[in-house]
């Protein structure tokens, strides 16, 4: 039997050449001869059966074109070199404890992205779920198509650019995403630098020759020491500090205060 042409016995033996594309068509058979459509789908929107395999072909090509960007290499790399790189020039007790607050925003930005790369993934396997059963049903002729898996092909075809359309703002959606943590992990940075530039212009002042008068054993101390005594350089970290969540405890200020007298000693 000759699946090409039409087996209703009225109509010659005709070859199925139209399908019914019309979005209000409630004729299970969506395949036709002439014959056929002048019986049901007279009124209908069709398409020839080439027109539509192409057509459907070019649907799925052009949706699967679509690219979801996956986040590669760690979003703290360039991070990591510039805070350390700042912190080299700190004293070792300011940068211990700067360490617990890189360590936070390491986990936020990675958190963050993490989060990105999940729905990237997500939103890509759905696609492919989506795209999959008619990539292989298109590849068969048509007329051997049963009834169910050609309805799901003319259903595609009319939905094909809405789903374009979706997959394409999600794509857009997700890439806003990426910028804004990398928005996130800069404002983070530049607070960073600006405690980091503060305690430094305090240090440069302190450190100056100028400045820096050594203890003799002399009851009487310099301006400048007074300026700058260790108590005064714990209130000065903690009001660099204070833009953050990270308030020191009495045990971290007894630690930070003998370190800060043993450096100045």
């Amino acid at each position: 039997m000759d699946i090409s042409v039409c087996q209703n016995p009225n109509h010659d033996s005709q070859r199925l050449k139209y399908i019914c594309v019309d979005p209000t068509c409630c004729v299970p058979k969506k395949i036709g001869c002439a014959d056929c459509f002048l019986d049901d789908h007279i009124t209908h929107i069709r398409k020839t059966t080439t027109q539509f395999k192409e057509q459907v072909s070019q649907s799925i090509e052009q949706i699967s074109q679509i690219e979801f960007q996956k986040v590669t290499g760690s979003p703290q790399r360039d991070l990591d070199s510039q805070i350390d790189f700042e912190l080299e020039n700190c004293i070792d007790c300011i940068k211990s404890r700067f360490s617990s607050i890189k360590s936070d925003l390491k986990s936020q930005i990675d958190s963050d992205m993490t989060k990105v790369q999940d729905n990237c993934t997500q939103f890509q396997q759905n696609m492919n779920n989506e795209l999959d059963p008619f990539k292989l049903t298109i590849q068969n002729e048509l007329p051997s198509l049963n009834h169910n898996e050609l309805n799901q092909l003319v259903k595609f075809y009319q939905e094909a650019p809405k789903i374009h359309k979706h997959y394409s703002k999600t794509a857009e959606l997700l890439q806003d995403e990426k910028q804004k943590v990398k928005q996130k992990k800069q404002k983070y940075l530049n607070k960073m630098k600006n405690i980091m530039q503060i305690l430094l212009k305090e240090f440069n002042e302190l450190m100056t020759s100028k400045n820096v008068q050594f203890d003799d054993g002399s009851e009487y101390e310099t301006p400048q020491k007074q300026a700058m005594s260790p108590n005064k350089m714990i209130n000065l970290v903690e009001t660099a500090r204070s833009s953050r969540r990270f308030p020191m405890s009495q045990s971290q200020k007894k630690y930070f205060l003998a370190a800060v007298t043993k450096k100045l000693d």
